[in-house]
């Protein structure tokens, strides 16, 4: 998969790489929370919400995925997008799966009918 053009070894549908990417969102949510309490400078919280954001890349993608993505730099609003970007990527996996599901599995009454029909041949 790729994120902002850098490629990464992720699948959304791997149970070991969902789980990763599971408990490192609700560490970033848990965190921001923390950091909104904090009394820091207007600088000092944008670079520890990159920071925050950082380590979610690095924990879910392997270490130095963010230095690739934002070079060092501490840009907020280039740092909640790229997030935003990935969870977005990730509702729509979970869409499509869905997708699959719905077009493969008929639903219980479909079933039972297929079943009822097939009894009385």
């Amino acid at each position: 998969m790729k994120i902002k053009n850098i490629e990464v070894n992720f699948d959304f549908f791997d149970a070991d790489d969902a789980e990763r990417f599971e408990n490192a969102a609700k560490v970033v949510v848990k965190q921001c929370e923390e950091k909104k309490q904090e009394n820091l400078s207007y600088s000092e919280a944008i670079r520890q919400e990159c920071i925050v954001i950082e380590d979610f890349f690095d924990k879910v993608f392997g270490e130095g995925t963010s230095q690739k993505l934002f070079e060092g730099k501490k840009n907020l609003v280039e740092h909640i997008k790229t997030f935003e970007d990935i969870v977005k990527a990730k509702q729509e996996k979970r869409k499509d799966l869905q997708n699959t599901f719905d077009r493969y599995m008929p639903n219980r009454e479909q079933r039972r009918n297929n079943k009822f029909n097939r009894n009385k041949r």
